[in-house]
């Protein structure tokens, strides 16, 4: 028998209590690292998971203008607009720099919509991060679905989106001669934080392979983080990266991410101007 919304909550809590809470604390305590917020974060997860696992919505969940949430498969996607608000609370507490969350973005091609982004403008940011949750429970008649699902066409997008983005100073009169080292030197700087879900098949390291080939060939860099069931399946624990990994650890490329905004910031604590390239 299904239980209730009620049920459900009075036993793992509600994950938009749960979500404020989390904000509430990474502000208050001024928390820079995400390692410090980890459990938090694996605690809402399981939560919301229960609630998937069940079908059945929070009670009281609204959207950010106040309309309802009654479905609970739009709440689920809402996680990865949860963990870039994260990233860009601990970014502004390191850095006390104002990060842009889902920012309109100019490419050469295109306008993107950008998870992070500093200086918060749409014209020339000097920084652009994406961030990504995958993988989730089963329910219903659906199986678990994998932290790599559909990562072909995800891997896709962020190699388009980091070269328009440094093409967008370019236009027709630049020569970008060697492409790694032009691209380690144009504007902005992108980034990549992934969060996953694991199933008992998958595997971390084929997480931090996908981002080392990514940083290798298109990114400034990328972090991985990932939690799966504990074996008592009662709650979800932090799945370690290879030792191997350290240049991938989130709170590593996130320290990265702020050195860069501390080192373009001006001795008037504000960031240069945009450039913007003569009409093509």
């Amino acid at each position: 028998m299904a239980r209730s919304a009620r049920q459900i909550e009075v036993e793992v809590g509600h994950p938009g209590d749960m979500w404020d809470a989390l904000k509430d604390r990474i502000q208050s305590e001024a928390i820079v690292r995400f390692e410090d917020v980890q459990q938090d974060w694996l605690d809402l997860m399981w939560a919301l998971d229960m609630y998937r696992k069940e079908s059945v919505t929070p009670t009281m969940m609204r959207k950010s203008d106040g309309t309802p949430l009654t479905d609970i498969g739009a709440i689920m996607r809402g996680k990865g607009n949860w963990f870039a608000d994260i990233v860009a609370l601990l970014l502004t507490n390191r850095t006390t720099q104002e990060l842009g969350s889902r920012s309109r973005v100019q490419g050469f091609s295109q306008i993107h919509q950008i998870d992070v982004a500093w200086p918060v403008r749409e014209i020339d940011p000097l920084i652009c991060a994406e961030t990504k949750v995958t993988g989730g429970p089963p329910y219903g008649s659906r199986k678990a679905r994998g932290a790599t699902s559909d990562w072909t066409n995800r891997r896709k997008e962020l190699k388009f989106a980091a070269t328009d983005l440094k093409l967008y100073r370019r236009r027709h009169e630049t020569q970008i001669d060697h492409w790694g080292v032009w691209r380690n030197n144009q504007p902005p700087k992108t980034y990549f934080l992934w969060a996953a879900r694991l199933r008992p098949s998958d595997r971390i390291e084929r997480m931090v392979d996908e981002v080392r080939a990514l940083v290798d060939t298109y990114l400034d860099g990328a972090g991985v983080f990932g939690w799966r069931e504990n074996a008592n399946e009662t709650a979800y624990e932090v799945v370690p990266l290879p030792a191997t990994a350290r240049a991938h650890d989130l709170d590593d490329v996130l320290h990265r991410i702020a050195s860069e905004i501390r080192d373009n910031t001006g001795q008037d604590n504000e960031p240069p101007p945009p450039v913007e390239p003569p009409p093509r």
